[in-house]
């Protein structure tokens, strides 16, 4: 009786065209997230490899042009670093679509080069891109709305549930039912979606899925804990269906874009311009100071630097001028500082009040995964600043003693690699549990038979 019962429910769901418009449409722009993300990211891999090329090619008609002058040459000549794409960063492509993924730079300055970047539409920033986590963050939870907002009222409203509870005293069970037929059809599409995705972006079967996956499962489950709850206040389909789209308007959007906005007053970085302010006017007063002004400090800096001659009687020199960057970057250090410890702030913030927020738990969670998230891009700055200051150290003595290029090997000096550091975030389960648990403790007393018994229709 029980496995005809379930029968009974699974062909009436499949009877109903929105069941099998709500799933057409998880899948197809499923299918489709998953194409434009692969391709968004395919596209920064072959900037990559072809940036990889043009190094090389930069620096040997940088040689052709500027070989008789090192200190020119490397004035001009460029080294680039890459933040390489995780195999997960098509499934979340995260930040990727806003922060340089490439950076090349000369041996001057850095901090006037760090932030620099390829000319983007606002607009296409404004939309951003489609990827899956996009996916199932933002239209699963309308489509478990969509098949649960009605269960009970739709009964109530058609006058079948007096019959109901004529013929039952088990009503729990009967919604119970009902709710199993859909939470079954929503991870079936879930699944299925998530096992494209790995044969489709060739994701390894490793620690990473499974977490990302339970981030999603215990996402799915958090709106269906949300539908319930709204559904056990017994009110009427329209004052369901507007609560859940409300809910998932705060949660989705104006909550986020509220934090962000806040986020942005309250840890405004104004140091960004007094950094490129302080790195240029460093360098640029230096040129009508005496040179001690510049080497005492460079010295201090590069102690290991003083063995080499420093040409006091000439006007001009490489060796004051690369000087006068360092000092530069030096001046720019404290306004630096700044921006870091402005970032590290909103990224503590962020993850706070993401606490409460399971919408905001999980994109953090998937993107940390992904290695498209905030902590990843401030990890390739920093490499960034480390690969500047090795080709600074490796070149310098060059330049100083002005050898010539072909003793440099610089032409063997390939395009720096960058790959995040795999995180698993496996505490950002906890608060998604909580929060299910606790709206389906309330649901379930809600919908207890003594109380489904009271209710009229």
């Amino acid at each position: 009786m029980k496995t005809s019962t379930y029968n009974l429910e699974i062909k009436l769901f499949l009877r109903s065209r929105s069941a099998w418009i709500g799933i057409a449409i998880l899948l197809f722009t499923g299918i489709a997230a998953l194409y434009f993300g692969k391709s968004f990211i395919a596209d920064q891999q072959a900037v990559i490899e072809k940036a990889a090329l043009l190094q090389q090619k930069s620096t040997d008609e940088n040689v052709a042009h500027f070989g008789k002058d090192i200190g020119l040459f490397f004035y001009h000549n460029k080294f680039s670093t890459a933040n390489i794409p995780g195999q997960w960063a098509a499934f979340a492509n995260g930040q990727r679509d806003i922060n340089p993924y490439l950076i090349s730079v000369t041996m001057l300055a850095l901090e006037g080069q760090l932030y620099d970047t390829e000319l983007t539409n606002p607009v296409s920033m404004l939309l951003g891109n489609m990827d899956v986590s996009f996916v199932f963050l933002f239209l699963f939870p309308l489509v478990i709305i969509a098949f649960s907002y009605n269960l009970i009222s739709e009964q109530r409203e058609s006058g079948i549930w007096p019959l109901l509870k004529s013929q039952s005293d088990h009503l729990f069970r009967v919604i119970w039912r009902k709710f199993l037929i859909r939470i079954g059809a929503i991870y079936a599409v879930a699944i299925l979606l998530m096992g494209i995705s790995v044969w489709y972006l060739n994701l390894p079967l490793d620690q990473t899925l499974v977490l990302a996956f339970a981030l999603i499962v215990l996402y799915l489950a958090f709106w269906f804990a949300i539908s319930v709850f709204i559904i056990s206040l017994g009110k009427s389909s329209s004052y369901n269906a507007s609560a859940l789209v409300a809910f998932w308007v705060v949660l989705c959007i104006i909550v986020p874009a509220t934090l962000n906005l806040w986020l942005s007053q309250r840890f405004s970085v104004p140091e960004a311009l007094q950094n490129v302010i302080n790195q240029r006017e460093g360098y640029h007063e230096k040129w009508d100071m005496p040179k001690e002004v510049t080497m005492k400090p460079f010295f201090e800096h590069y102690p290991e630097l003083k063995k080499y001659p420093f040409p006091h009687d000439k006007t001009f020199s490489w060796f004051w001028y690369y000087g006068m960057q360092q000092m530069g970057d030096d001046q720019a250090k404290e306004s630096r500082s700044a921006i870091e410890r402005k970032l590290i702030a909103r990224q503590h913030f962020t993850n706070m009040a993401a606490l409460f927020i399971p919408t905001i738990q999980t994109q953090l969670g998937i993107n940390e995964v992904a290695g498209s998230d905030l902590d990843s891009h401030l990890d390739f700055q920093q490499a960034v600043r480390q690969h500047h200051e090795q080709i600074r150290l490796r070149f310098y003595p060059n330049i100083f003693l002005e050898k010539p290029i072909s003793s440099t090997g610089v032409e063997k000096i390939p395009l720096k690699r960058f790959e995040a550091e795999k995180r698993y975030p496996y505490e950002r389960l906890v608060s998604i549990i909580l929060a299910t648990v606790i709206l389906l403790a309330i649901s379930i007393r809600n919908l207890s038979n003594k109380r489904l018994a009271k209710w009229s229709f």
